[in-house]
């Protein structure tokens, strides 16, 4: 039975129901290594080069390095690959895309000096620039043998103490999609006859409608797209050709859609099948500053500070239950939305480079994001609406240290050959599990645990006094462990899903110096 909503209902109550959660909050401020073909092809290892439009990104000093200026655009091609085992069963999907990674101007403007003088401000530079942080996009389906583990498991003790009375829908008088102690994703399973009801007294509790022993076949399908993009202002200054220091002020905008559907056909007959759509919009703001420091002529040393980005979110969401139990139909919840607030993690970094002369370099950069430190606020910046997701942050979510190693080596005057490797360490606690929470409107139960992310990366460039060329290539491996539910409370575990995404990136970027 479809349900018939009052809309303006719908907008009260947004305000008081929750809908994010530890993971979704990880998700949008998580970083990735984007940018240049030359900064790609080095592993993003470039806090104490400098002289590269993305460098400037990581370490505002980098700008201090330029002598001319510049102008320059990168181009990506993104060839992706995911494969999933689960229950001994195997899937495999693909995506591909093409985008752009930044377009930037750098104003190098040496400062007026006397002949006699030799130290002091040597440059004073500017930068305008677009960035692409991170991209969204990916596609899963994810394909199970039988389980004995049931969504329908999880849905009942998920529900225990609600009463049925309060999920029933009554014409006119009562709708539970209106009342923000319930969740939606209990009405979902009330209405879809997957769960049975046992009163003792004024206490109910549920039960799944599948026999003690039935199994099921579950399966997992998600399209994702989006970005953040960054939005940079930035100056940096040389002194004596010693001491880098530079700032960028940065506005961030963040787009993204997932479409997910999480199936199950019964062993003894019938099915189920969860559909969610989440959009998220939001837009940001932070302050980089960094330094790089040259002791000697083939010595860089460079360090840097992000500050936490201040996010103001929108999101909107709705789902769709199709069921096969003793009833066949559908039920769609209402669109909900909410506004909030995300505090990112700060972000500091500390690299080192040695100059070969005119033969090359090598290059090194270590990072550390605070993201244990990251918090939900609601839209006016207050936090304790989410203090058990902020409370949570510390139990789920790991700081995250990022090793980055690069090198270029130069065979002629105009043409350089480049590689580099990159490796972060796991984001969530290795017992991490996510939480639905009963005032939340969101039905989506799945999450991903992220082991870790590898880099592997090779290029070369060409370059001319007045323009350059450089091509990259980037392999990244992204290592998740896929549960569709969380079943720690269940008598019968889930198994999870092993999870490969396989970024294969092509960059190409074409500058113009002047």
């Amino acid at each position: 039975m479809k349900k018939i909503f009052i809309a303006i209902a719908v907008l009260l109550n947004c305000s008081y129901m929750t809908a994010q959660t530890e993971f979704d909050a990880f998700k949008m401020v998580q970083t990735d290594i984007n940018g240049t073909a030359r900064y790609m092809s080095m592993g993003g290892a470039f806090g104490a080069l400098g002289g590269d439009a993305s460098a400037i990104k990581d370490n505002p000093a980098g700008l201090g390095i330029y002598r001319r200026s510049e102008l320059v655009g990168s181009l990506n091609l993104l060839s992706q690959k995911s494969t999933a085992n689960w229950n001994i069963t195997n899937g495999l999907s693909d995506l591909y895309k093409t985008g752009f990674n930044n377009f930037s101007l750098v104003i190098a403007s040496p400062t007026w000096r006397n002949e006699s003088q030799t130290g002091g401000m040597m440059s004073s530079n500017l930068s305008f620039a677009y960035y692409r942080l991170k991209t969204f996009n990916r596609s899963l389906n994810i394909k199970s043998g039988t389980a004995s583990s049931s969504m329908t498991h999880y849905m009942s003790n998920f529900t225990n103490k609600i009463s049925g009375n309060d999920l029933a829908f009554v014409e006119n008088e009562y709708d539970p999609f209106d009342n923000t102690n319930i969740p939606w994703l209990s009405v979902l399973a009330y209405e879809g006859g997957l769960m049975t009801e046992s009163v003792n007294g004024n206490t109910s509790s549920w039960s799944s409608i599948l026999g003690n022993t039935e199994t099921v076949t579950p399966g997992y399908k998600l399209y994702e797209k989006g970005y953040v993009d960054e939005y940079s202002f930035g100056w940096a200054g040389n002194f004596s050709n010693v001491f880098y220091l530079g700032a960028t002020v940065n506005l961030q905008n963040l787009n993204y859609t997932a479409n997910s559907e999480y199936s199950e056909d019964f062993g003894a007959g019938g099915y189920m099948n969860l559909k969610n759509d989440i959009y998220v919009k939001g837009s940001g703001m932070n302050l980089k500053v960094g330094t790089i420091i040259s002791p000697l002529d083939f010595l860089r040393i460079g360090l840097s500070v992000h500050t936490p980005t201040v996010y103001t979110m929108n999101d909107t969401y709705d789902s769709k239950l199709n069921f096969d139990t003793d009833i066949v139909g559908s039920i769609s919840t209402p669109g909900g939305s909410s506004e909030y607030q995300i505090l990112g993690p700060m972000q500091l970094s500390a690299s080192g480079a040695i100059l070969l002369g005119k033969k090359g370099l090598i290059s090194a950069e270590y990072n550390y994001n605070n993201y244990s430190g990251t918090r939900l606020r609601n839209e006016i910046g207050d936090a304790a609406s989410f203090s058990t997701e902020n409370e949570g942050m510390n139990k789920i979510i790991n700081d995250v240290r990022t090793i980055k190693i690069g090198g270029e080596l130069r065979l002629t005057e105009n043409f350089s050959l480049r590689a580099g490797y990159a490796n972060s360490n796991n984001g969530n606690k290795i017992d991490a599990s996510k939480q639905i929470r009963y005032n939340t409107v969101r039905t989506d139960t799945e999450y991903f645990l992220n082991n870790r992310i590898d880099y592997l990366t090779a290029g070369f460039g060409y370059h001319e006094s007045s323009w350059f060329v450089d091509f990259a290539y980037m392999n990244k491996i992204l290592d998740e462990t896929f549960y569709p539910y969380n079943s720690n409370d269940l008598s019968i575990a889930v198994t999870p899903a092993k999870v490969l995404t396989t970024n294969n990136n092509i960059v190409v970027t074409l500058g113009f110096k002047f």
